[in-house]
């Protein structure tokens, strides 16, 4: 036996994960000699063998003192935190035992025992995952996440979430985001309605050319999003697999919420002043419900978009529509009974490109991605089964949030005779499309009633 294959019976777990990180060092150096002499023209062909030998040799010796590290940890349930490389060298994420999995404990339900019920085992839990979850994010991600009434809800249910995120607020996510101010119900966007002029001096000593500028502030309101889902005791008390239900629900209502709102809400009784609500947007008609009548409509609010921001550098990116009318596009054949719109890939000529199955992004249209979203109105026109078609000039369409919104998860028994508890979860938003109108756009009108297929 070597030496570097002794490890002492004695040594610590300390000890072991200092080993191991010196191991990994090496395997670091290794590698860095290793790209460096690709290059040098001084280096050897045998002297690259031999840094070749010496990498295996060091990649080696680090996984063999990492399944140490894991076994001593198993063994130990130790809480101290090691660095991890794969077979090439490079650092993965910092490991460490999760104190809730998709298929152990359930998070939710001791959130309620620890709240509602006061339970010390389950409060002494979510105490541990609390404090585990704030160091592993502060120093393996440097970032915050989700959270929910200060507590940081496990890995298996971030995954929920995100996955909310994308399916329920496709359009609020393809606007510029920002971070919300810590105070204050509104945020205050300077506006310059009319600006300095330039011009042709007509002789010389001739006065230039001037104007004075109007600024006009615009005031973007703070508005609550808020919503709470019933459910019964027995489905927290006892449920296996109430978790991912649950918190996949709480925040899914509260993204279409905010979506919906940014789309088509009036702005009345604390509501978002949605996009198609938003004065002065460009708009076209279609009159008729074909693709001949529809498609040069899009087209006609993208150069208007253009005209009238293009010069600010803000133009037309991003093209966003019901389900129902991208399946209409999909749908229209030639008159050889070819797609006019084709799936992703070689094609010749075609009106654009995409796919039927797809949500959120699906393809490009007038050299515009397209993304659709269902939480575009179907109820709109004098028809009220109409849908639209929304372009954007996604830089100045704002949406501001706070990072870890919605923030709430409440056990309140309003129904306690029912064996009722509510999940409740809320957030703070500004939206508006209103810092340059001319920047969003949609079609509309009686060609986007329900399409035939």
């Amino acid at each position: 036996m070597s030496d570097e294959d002794k490890t002492p019976a004695t040594e610590t777990f300390s000890e072991l994960v200092e080993s191991y990180n010196a191991a990994a060092e090496n395997v670091t150096r290794i590698r860095d000699a290793i790209e460096v002499a690709k290059d040098d023209k001084d280096t050897t062909d045998e002297q690259r063998s031999q840094l070749t030998v010496e990498f295996t040799g060091a990649v080696n010796q680090a996984e063999r003192l990492k399944q140490q590290v894991e076994g001593k940890e198993a063994r130990d349930r130790a809480t101290q935190r090691y660095n991890r490389i794969d077979i090439t060298g490079h650092r993965l994420q910092i490991k460490e035992p999760d104190m809730y999995t998709a298929h152990s404990r359930s998070f939710m339900s001791d959130l309620y025992w620890s709240q509602v019920k006061g339970q010390p085992a389950a409060t002494e839990r979510i105490s541990k995952h609390q404090s585990h979850e704030i160091e592993k994010r502060g120093e393996e991600f440097a970032v915050t996440s989700a959270n929910l009434g200060g507590i940081i809800p496990p890995a298996y249910l971030i995954d929920l979430y995100a996955k909310a995120s994308r399916n329920g607020r496709v359009y609020a996510d393809q606007c510029n985001g920002g971070q919300l101010p810590d105070v204050g119900m509104s945020v205050v966007l300077p506006r310059l309605t009319v600006g300095l002029t330039a011009g042709i001096q007509a002789t010389e000593n001739t006065a230039l050319t001037t104007s004075d500028p109007t600024e006009v502030d615009l005031s973007v309101p703070v508005r609550t999003i808020g919503g709470f889902s019933p459910v019964s005791r027995q489905s927290i008390e006892r449920s296996a697999y109430s978790d991912q239900i649950l918190f996949e629900d709480l925040i899914a209502r509260y993204w279409a919420s905010l979506d919906s709102g940014c789309i088509n809400g009036l702005g009345s009784a604390g509501t978002i002043l949605g996009v198609l609500q938003t004065a002065a947007i460009s708009t076209s008609t279609a009159s008729t419900a074909t693709v001949a009548g529809v498609w040069p409509k899009i087209a006609d609010v993208i150069q208007q978009i253009n005209v009238a921001t293009g010069g600010l550098g803000y133009v037309a990116d991003k093209i966003v529509m019901h389900p129902r009318r991208w399946g209409f596009f999909e749908a229209a054949l030639d008159s050889q009974s070819r797609p006019l719109i084709v799936p992703t890939g070689p094609s010749f000529n075609p009106m654009g490109q995409g796919d039927a199955a797809g949500y959120g992004y699906v393809g490009q249209m007038h050299g515009l991605p397209v993304f659709t979203d269902a939480n575009i109105p179907t109820t709109l026109g004098a028809t009220t089964n109409a849908d639209a078609i929304i372009v954007m000039a996604s830089n100045v369409v704002h949406l501001f949030e706070r990072n870890n919104d919605p923030v709430t998860l409440a056990f309140e028994q309003q129904a306690g005779t029912s064996l009722q508890v509510q999940l409740i979860a809320y957030g703070y938003v500004a939206f508006t499309a209103g810092r340059y109108p001319a920047a969003s756009g949609a079609v509309t009108g009686a060609g986007l009633v329900p399409p035939t297929f």
